[in-house]
């Protein structure tokens, strides 16, 4: 009996140590929802909507969810800006979590995207150097926009049946155009693009399997699933296979390029020219070579595709604000010339639609984790060096009381009430390609793409739903907010 009794001590005594060492180490974070031992607050995560901001109002803003690694959920616009704005640098690094890196990341630290410390800065400042000698958002770059535009115009005018017409390959082809003659130097013909269409429904079926698999979510949480056989390959080695299998396309594309490389010669795409700088930087390799450009056809392509069809969608429901764009359009630019970036300061109306299209469109459902460089504070609380951070700029876009009536399609929000100019305080909340150090490479690029993209759709075309049929805005939970899928009709004009 006595030994009964001293063991159940003991056995109480353990429960009791360690419940009060866990909730010392929770209270260290900013307050959150309460989280209980071993699970945190897995319980009230919402993995199905994918989004952390269902305790937004209740913390003011900035609160901590155990997942179960502490991750400090910011949905506070003033918040952000403090963190990646006036504190970048506390929060420049990414947060990679261990099971994940090695499914997601072509090597190890690579990229743009997913690296941090000093590679992330030489990977990025070569990088943007790069585009630049390419002429980001200049004349060069604007052309080959162009140039794409114009294809892609003459795609849309051979549609026979222009009463049914499935916008998304058209734009897809559009805009991965782009990024493929930028960093391969070569791009596709309408007809004769299979290689790019397996990539991209091999991207869309990815994003897709990860968004429904209930299992995913346990890898963030128990990163020694991955070594437990048959779970582990269900809840990791599926998904590492299926980007494995995409990157094969970035693998071929740069060896194909490298083809016709010549160190003496001017480069003539972004593989070129970041082979001739290897030698001389010892940061530049071929794997981060292929994580660069993995990281930039990725993001590049498929982030303004989903915005150019949410576009398609918002006005084909939107009539009046189409029409209204349309005499804009046609004011300045006519109804021939291919639009250019310097018309786009007398074209008020279209800056604020595009800008309302970015928001109300919101694709990044999640925003890609950053990690606190060193000790900080973040209003007046103290953020951990480590701690896993999510800047949740989907929340502030809808939520942000900024924006009367949000789900809403209202350019004239954003319209100054003389007229002749923005409400700053709506575009500086306005924040799809995130803000500060790591906010999103290629967005000069994107901002060219929507405005000449977009213009010259609307200067030819109106767009309606099919006759008899509703437009559905119904957005897809993944990563990526998608459309549904869907038949519009095409009136030229």
């Amino acid at each position: 009996l006595i030994m009964s009794v001293l063991l159940l001590t003991v056995v109480v005594g353990t429960i009791i140590y360690s419940l009060w060492k866990y909730y010392a180490f929770t209270s260290k974070y900013p307050k959150g929802p309460q989280p209980l031992p071993a699970i945190g607050n897995m319980h009230q995560v919402d993995f199905a909507s994918k989004t952390l901001s269902q305790f937004a109002d209740q913390f003011n803003g900035l609160y901590t969810m155990f997942t179960p690694i502490p991750t400090l959920e910011i949905t506070s616009y003033e918040l952000i800006k403090e963190a990646f704005i006036d504190k970048g640098e506390d929060y420049v690094d990414r947060m990679m979590f261990p099971a994940l890196e090695e499914v997601f990341n072509y090597c190890k630290n690579g990229g743009v995207i997913n690296s941090s410390g000093d590679n992330w800065r030489e990977q990025r400042r070569v990088s943007l150097s790069i585009l630049r000698d390419f002429g980001m958002g200049k004349n060069v770059m604007e052309e080959l926009v162009r140039n794409s535009v114009s294809e892609y115009l003459e795609c849309l005018k051979k549609v026979e049946n222009k009463k049914c017409v499935n916008m998304r390959w058209p734009i897809q082809l559009m805009i991965a155009n782009i990024i493929n003659e930028v960093l391969f130097g070569y791009k596709y013909k309408y007809d004769d693009c299979e290689d790019l269409t397996t990539y991209v429904e091999g991207f869309n079926k990815m994003i897709k399997d990860i968004a429904t698999n209930k299992l995913f979510p346990l890898a963030f949480a128990f990163p020694f699933i991955k070594h437990i056989p048959i779970l582990g390959y269900y809840t990791l080695e599926v998904h590492a296979q299926n980007v494995r299998k995409n990157n094969e396309y970035i693998v071929k594309n740069v060896a194909r390029a490298l083809e016709n490389y010549d160190p003496d010669g001017e480069p003539a795409n972004f593989v070129h020219a970041y082979k001739q700088r290897m030698c001389s930087n010892a940061y530049l390799d071929q794997d981060n070579l292929i994580a660069t450009c993995s990281d930039f056809f990725a993001a590049g392509q498929e982030t303004t595709t989903t915005t150019l069809r949410w576009a398609t969608l918002f006005l084909a429901q939107n009539q009046e604000a189409q029409d209204k764009l349309r005499e804009e359009i046609h004011r300045v630019i006519g109804k021939e010339r291919l639009p250019e970036l310097a018309d786009k300061n007398k074209m008020l109306y279209t800056q604020a639609t595009i800008h309302e299209i970015q928001r109300l469109a919101n694709i990044l459902r999640t925003n890609l984790f950053r990690k606190t460089h060193k000790p900080t504070k973040l209003d007046g609380q103290t953020i951990p060096e480590g701690m896993s951070i999510h800047a949740d700029i989907h929340y502030v876009m809808w939520n942000d009381p900024h924006f009367e009536h949000p789900k809403q399609f209202n350019p004239d929000r954003y319209l100054a009430d003389d007229g002749k100019s923005l409400r700053r305080e709506l575009v500086d909340r306005t924040i799809p390609f995130s803000l500060g150090k790591r906010a999103c490479a290629g967005e000069g690029l994107a901002r060219v793409e929507l405005f000449l993209g977009l213009t010259a759709t609307i200067q030819h075309y109106r767009i309606l739903p099919i006759p008899g049929q509703t437009i559905d805005l119904t957005q897809q939970e993944q990563s990526i907010g998608i459309p549904i899928e869907q038949m519009l009709t095409l009136e030229p004009i």
